[in-house]
């Protein structure tokens, strides 16, 4: 992922790639990464049972880079992505703390973190 980024960072530049894709790959590295989002594209459940956005920087910011690139705001998305899991019937794990903890060792098994 590190390197198609550097790939699709140079295609957006050059008008061959959608920035969208970009901004989708840069947050879900970060994600990854334990560190925050700049764009909010990356959404998990909650403590308190609600599909949220992962950590991100600044509110204002990241609708301003959503904007840019013909996101709608990140309240907006929320509702969407909330009522997709609601029509769709998902719901959040039953044990939030034993998911959080089995994906932070995933995280650490493939290399994202330490």
């Amino acid at each position: 992922m590190k390197k198609c980024v550097k790939l699709l960072e140079i295609a957006v530049h050059q008008n061959k790639a959608n920035s969208k894709n970009l901004a989708y790959l840069t947050d879900r590295i970060a994600v990854f990464e334990n560190k925050p989002q700049l764009y909010g594209t990356q959404f998990d459940w909650d403590v308190s049972g609600e599909l949220s956005p992962n950590t991100f920087d600044d509110l204002k910011k990241v609708n301003q880079r959503r904007k840019s690139i013909g996101l709608n705001s990140i309240e907006e998305k929320t509702k969407i992505i909330r009522k997709q899991a609601k029509n769709n019937k998902q719901s959040p794990p039953k044990d939030f703390e034993k998911r959080k903890q089995e994906i932070e060792e995933w995280k650490k098994t493939v290399g994202w973190t330490k």
